[in-house]
């Protein structure tokens, strides 16, 4: 690119990255956390509307019970899962693929919390994004188990472990929480007791759970579909696939420099729009011929 090709040089300003959904979320969330500061501070009602109330569940609430927290830590530790896995989902699989396993994630959560009070003696309310975060944690990790990540445990404690057992200690702590501690809690069983007390929603992280492998099973069969270059040879027995050879008419050598820079600029644009993961594996192989042929 010559100088006068610069940004600069055209008086027009450089290009810049969209903010990605995931800090789109992020900065959603402190921005009610702030709000419920100032509730607090000024002894107002301002967001009680958004609670999931077990009593007398309203549509919406299904939904905005995300968008609340009970303090700080339980905000920190949502917001760097999800800043961490979030943007993973994203590049992988594109911002549509995130807003619905997140909001599929929250509400799969609300649904099964829903379900283990039933017939309980202790209505209460739930609060908190941590279903939907838990669903986007199995999205992203689980195609990289035999990757190793350092978790920082209370924030000064480094402990180094592969993705697999993360993801296993978390669904194990997750299932015990549930069974031991929450189920008991919220019904009064004569022969079934609480062996812990806590404030969390176990049911609605299991729900987050299930609903992230399901997703992560939909998107990843999704993303292998054939390419528009594999075809079925004829034969007796079951077909193979093969790939047809590049002629010189689809040939990347075969366009102009003007015809390759606008269907690599296609090809990014569409990235643009659903994230590296909306191409086929015919469109990415494309878009390196491009580039090398751009280079």
């Amino acid at each position: 690119m010559g100088i006068g090709d610069r940004a600069y040089m055209r008086n027009q300003r450089p290009y810049r990255e969209p903010i990605s959904a995931t800090a789109w979320t992020v900065g959603v969330l402190i921005a009610f956390f702030i709000i419920n500061l100032i509730q607090e501070s000024a002894g107002a009602d301002l967001l009680s509307w958004a609670i999931l109330s077990e009593a007398h569940p309203l549509v919406w609430q299904w939904f905005t019970h995300a968008l609340l927290h009970d303090g700080f830590w339980h905000l920190l530790g949502n917001c760097l899962v999800l800043w961490w896995t979030g943007v993973i989902v994203e590049q992988t699989h594109g911002a549509r693929a995130y807003f619905y396993v997140l909001v599929g994630g929250t509400l799969a959560g609300a649904v099964l919390w829903k379900l283990s009070g039933i017939g309980g003696g202790h209505p209460g309310s739930i609060i908190g994004i941590s279903a939907g975060v838990y669903a986007m944690m199995l999205v992203a990790l689980l195609d990289k188990l035999e990757h190793q990540i350092t978790l920082l445990l209370f924030f000064f404690l480094p402990v180094t472990l592969r993705v697999r057992w993360m993801l296993l200690l978390t669904a194990l702590f997750t299932l015990l929480g549930w069974i031991f501690a929450e189920l008991p809690g919220r019904h009064d069983w004569a022969q079934w007791h609480a062996a812990w007390t806590d404030s969390i929603a176990h049911s609605a992280h299991l729900g987050g759970l299930v609903l992230g492998f399901f997703a992560w099973r939909t998107l990843n069969r999704t993303n292998q579909g054939p390419s528009y270059a594999q075809v079925q040879m004829p034969s007796a027995e079951a077909p193979s696939p093969s790939f047809e050879a590049p002629t010189e008419e689809n040939s990347p050598r075969a366009l102009t420099q003007t015809q390759a820079r606008a269907e690599l600029d296609g090809l990014l644009d569409k990235i643009s729009d659903g994230g590296f993961g909306s191409l086929t594996p015919a469109e990415k192989r494309r878009l390196e011929d491009l580039s090398a042929r751009l280079r």
